[in-house]
């Protein structure tokens, strides 16, 4: 972690120069860093800090003091500052009044605990683990482990309408849905003093219950602390309503916007298409020289508004995706179906090329969870890239496997895929080096819209660079909601 920061960084330089003592600790309480005046207020050299548990510097009645804290502000992850009146232990054995003032900071994919200690008056009262909970914004639960309340914070008593001694020595549970009280015993019972931090319900929709029988969307971070009696678990409570309210207003506005988009955009564009075949067919008994210009200018404008249409469908269809993925996964399809039907729509196309097109693998049904229309959908994206990019005389193959996932792989003979490509290529608007080269008609959205269909399923959908492009598509079987 040391290395992380550079002497020659000018955040570093700040750090150090500052008249704050200040540290620096890692979510386990390592000491990563300290400045020097923090060796000035405590004594200690930073040589005897760097890489050691921060307890040297903390007495030794106080020390599950500041190991709560730090739990408490790891599995928070907030990054609001908590400000307590707290004693620092100086080398010759002093114990120095602080006002510590400690906050969560990230460090690329790390989390540091910073702390200021500034010296204070010794008549100022010193901060309990009480006034500690109490610092925190979200609301906070102490469970023992037996899953009794142990102590909650006055942000949790205001967020469920309960007083703490109404809680306290009760079952956790009782903040929980009576329906989902057995699955969260059973999830409790899973949760083991080993695990540093846990968020409940990721990628679920989590309830808590008010005194009053209301429930409401939460989010919980879970965290072990280590005492003299076992290990306690601190349960760190943030009310999601505001953020699904702010999200469904938000829908709304997409909505709004995607039906904006598509009546303005979409009704000129079927306009300019109609006036042009209406254009050709007011030309019956004009001169031949004069009809047949006119019907290239004609063509021209048709060929550019289908284009711009695609572009506008496609654009629209990418946003619908990412605004509501669970209508990706709403239905069911069989994977070999849908390959078979994406095969027979482009097979004119592909043979109007001189290409051969190929379709093998076993004749089972492959049902996966994605909706049928979205699946043809990522499926015709794929066989329409392999086309495009496949030279006249060449081959498309498409292949059907089971395992322990339905795949689909699309290869075609074509210039393939560039070794530093085979990410880039799904990016939105991306065009490769052999589409710009080529002039290949595309704007670049079709890969894209195929993966985030994939995704949204569960799926998975990868390049895979060499000769001829080759993709695989892999979506898990359909198994009971």
């Amino acid at each position: 972690m040391a290395d992380l920061v550079t002497p020659g960084d000018a955040l570093l330089r700040l750090f150090e120069e500052t008249d704050d003592a200040r540290a620096l600790l890692d979510a386990d309480g390592t000491v990563v860093l300290v400045n020097r005046s923090c060796e000035a207020l405590l004594g200690w050299r930073r040589d005897e800090l760097v890489g050691q548990s921060k307890a040297v510097i903390i007495p030794e009645h106080l020390r599950d003091e500041y190991a709560r804290l730090r739990e408490l502000l790891v599995a928070s992850d907030s990054h609001d500052a908590i400000r307590l009146n707290l004693r620092a232990s100086h080398r010759d054995g002093r114990e120095l009044p602080v006002r510590l003032t400690a906050r969560l900071i990230h460090l690329g994919d790390d989390r540091l605990v910073s702390l200021v200690l500034q010296p204070r008056a010794e008549g100022e009262g010193d901060t309990g683990f009480r006034e500690l909970l109490d610092a925190l914004l979200d609301g906070n639960v102490i469970v023992d482990g037996d899953g009794r309340i142990v102590m909650v914070n006055e942000q949790l008593e205001t967020l469920f309408g309960y007083e703490e001694g109404e809680l306290v020595d009760q079952p956790v549970e009782v903040l929980v849905p009576e329906a989902a009280r057995g699955v969260h015993a059973t999830l409790r019972n899973g949760f083991t003093g080993k695990a540093r931090r846990h968020a409940m319900g990721m990628g679920n929709r989590v309830l808590g219950c008010r005194k009053d029988g209301s429930t409401f969307p939460v989010q919980v971070l879970l965290s072990s602390i280590g005492t003299e009696d076992g290990v306690l678990v601190s349960a760190t409570v943030r009310d999601l309503s505001g953020m699904e309210e702010l999200m469904s207003a938000n829908d709304r506005l997409r909505g709004q916007f995607l039906a904006t988009v598509s009546h303005e955009l979409r009704t000129p564009l079927t306009t300019i298409m109609a006036s042009s075949e209406m254009l050709v067919d007011s030309l019956a008994g004009v001169d031949e020289a004069a009809r047949n210009q006119v019907e290239v200018f004609a063509d021209r404008i048709m060929r550019a508004a289908r284009r711009e249409l695609t572009l506008i469908d496609d654009l629209l269809a990418l946003t619908s995706i990412e605004a509501s993925r669970e209508q990706v996964s709403s239905g069911y399809a069989d994977l070999a179906v849908v390959a078979r039907g994406a095969l027979t729509h482009l097979r004119d196309r592909a043979s109007a090329r001189g290409l051969t097109v190929e379709l093998s693998g076993p004749d089972i049904p492959l049902l996966v969870p994605v909706h049928e229309g979205w699946l043809a959908r990522a499926v015709g994206c794929l066989l329409d890239n392999a086309v495009k990019f496949t030279p006249s005389g060449g081959r498309v193959l498409v292949t059907l496997t089971a395992g322990d996932e339905a795949r689909l792989e699309v290869w075609d003979s074509g210039p393939g895929i560039p070794p530093d490509e085979e990410h880039l290529v799904f990016d939105r608007l991306y065009r490769g080096q052999n589409a710009v080269a080529d002039e290949t008609q595309g704007a670049g959205l079709g890969l894209t819209i195929a993966r985030s269909i994939v995704e949204s399923a569960g799926g998975t959908l990868v390049a895979v660079p060499g000769a001829g492009g080759r993709f695989l598509l892999s979506l898990p079987f359909a198994r009971p909601r």
